[in-house]
């Protein structure tokens, strides 16, 4: 039996400049700073560019990519009872955000290769009552999002972007984050651009931005010139969400954001390496990469199409190889637990009510290539960050042991 003997470099990487920068924080006893941290906020306007439209980045550095996607559906209007269509194959913090603001989530299916929403499913599943589509870059991969944006412009609803496994990657050349109305980012420490905690919001609106600085930016945070016309109409208070960031992890993305297309070059070409080696394989695959996107690869997703063995025996049979694997999403979203309002047993939940008076069962609902796909993926961390061709070839080979129906246990 093959066995996988490689581990991907240190990751993330902090280097000496870096740490040194942490320490005189730590020196310098600069624990909070009020006003956030516009210095980064000023490298990832310099990182992402003009939408579309023309209209340029406003980043926001938040507590949290969670907190991050909250904020941009309240900053463009998006609060109890309006709709928003997303994926019901993702981690549940996308769909946990809308619930946490008072809306309701509806689903469309997904491309069954590569887990995405893609334009067709989101336009055979919008409805008049959806006021915004919510699209996941799902693995580090980019939708398509010349078309969903065609999609939402022809249907006059807003397009969010939660980017936060996909910093950096690109379609059609244009990083995502950078095609719809507004973007969510995580930077939480596994993330491609990897703080301690944190996130941040790209708006492209000044005013949904200002509205949603209402939720959680100190006053100290805003400009002179917003900070008095807004006190002037007496909405600057303390009635504030706990989204503050922090000092240290934005000093860590500062130095991590340089190196972050060379990063993410060494995991598309490790990627590639294991494409090559993989080859034509019959049970086990990778999502084909199309002609516009760019992926960055953070984790990389297997989809298991034999018939010899299970996925879980799959799974089992990579651990026993060495390699690490995961089921990532076990489930779909709409048919979690807590997702339930009819013949729900558990704590409360204070959005059943929500999802009751709009009428709204999960149960009755289904989504096959997602139901599909939950049943015939597993998960690896792929923090390649260095080309390491050997590495990639023994993982292929072991990938291929593992799923072929004639070796050995």
């Amino acid at each position: 039996m093959l066995h996988f003997h490689h581990q991907p470099p240190p990751y993330p990487v902090r280097r000496q400049e870096t740490i040194d920068a942490i320490t005189k924080l730590c020196a310098d006893e600069a624990w909070t700073r009020l006003e956030g941290a516009p210095e980064l906020e000023a490298d990832l306007a310099a990182f992402h560019h003009n939408d579309p439209q023309g209209r340029p980045p406003l980043p926001w550095f938040i507590s949290s990519g969670t907190a991050a996607l909250e904020a941009i559906m309240l900053g463009h209007g998006i609060g109890p009872g309006d709709q928003v269509l997303t994926t019901p194959y993702t981690w549940g913090a996308t769909v946990s955000a809308i619930l946490a603001i008072g809306a309701i989530p509806r689903f469309a299916d997904i491309d069954l290769h590569s887990g995405l929403l893609t334009a067709e499913t989101i336009a055979a599943a919008l409805t008049p009552q959806c006021k915004a589509v919510l699209v996941v870059h799902l693995f580090g991969q980019s939708c398509d999002m010349a078309g969903i944006r065609e999609v939402c412009n022809a249907h006059q609803v807003l397009l969010f972007e939660d980017a936060s496994q996909a910093h950096g990657a690109r379609w059609q050349g244009q990083r995502v984050g950078d095609w719809g109305d507004a973007a969510a980012f995580s930077c939480m420490g596994l993330k491609p651009l990897a703080g301690s905690e944190g996130g941040y919001a790209i708006f492209r609106d000044r005013q949904a931005a200002e509205t949603a600085w209402l939720y959680g930016k100190h006053p100290r945070g805003l400009d002179n010139e917003t900070a008095q016309r807004l006190g002037e109409q007496g909405l600057l208070d303390a009635l504030q969400l706990g989204w503050r960031n922090c000092t240290f992890s934005a000093t860590l993305l500062r130095h991590a954001l340089p190196y972050l297309d060379q990063e993410n070059a060494a995991r598309r070409a490790n990627i590639a390496h294991l494409r090559q080696h993989l080859g034509d394989c019959p049970w086990v695959s990778i999502a084909p990469e199309p002609d516009d996107a760019h992926h960055v690869y953070h984790l990389l997703s297997l989809l298991w199409q034999g018939d010899h063995w299970s996925r879980e025996t799959f799974h089992q049979r990579l651990l026993q190889r060495g390699v690490e694997n995961f089921l990532y999403i076990p489930t779909p979203i709409h048919r979690l637990k807590r997702m339930q309002t009819n013949g729900y047993e558990g704590p409360p939940v204070f959005w059943h009510d929500t999802l009751k008076r709009a009428g709204i069962d999960y149960s009755q609902e289904s989504y096959p290539a997602a139901e599909q796909r939950c049943r015939s993926s597993v998960e690896m961390g792929f923090n390649w960050t260095r080309e390491n061709a050997a590495a990639m070839a023994d993982l292929a080979a072991c990938i291929l042991e593992a799923a072929q129906p004639d070796s050995g246990q």
